[in-house]
């Protein structure tokens, strides 16, 4: 049934998470293109992925998910020595 594309569960093994959110996250931020279908569940073509991957590091231990807003508005928690 899954020729052509990756079944839920190998999604799901793949990004380490159940959450189609989460896997959409971790998708996008590793660059394999994907689609939803009509229950938001990612969808994604094997040719996208390379050979022999079991799973893919996951973004929260390299990117913050939040931004810092201390550098947007200016402000900084360390002094500058002048």
């Amino acid at each position: 049934m899954y020729k052509f594309t990756l079944s839920p569960m190998e999604i799901e093994e793949i990004t380490g998470y159940q959450r189609y959110t989460y896997q959409q996250r971790q998708l996008r931020c590793h660059g394999i293109p994907f689609t939803t279908d009509g229950k938001n569940r990612p969808i994604v073509l094997r040719r996208h992925l390379t050979a022999n991957v079991t799973e893919l590091p996951k973004v929260d231990e390299y990117v913050e998910t939040e931004p810092n807003f201390d550098a947007i508005y200016g402000k900084t928690t360390k002094e500058s020595e002048r």
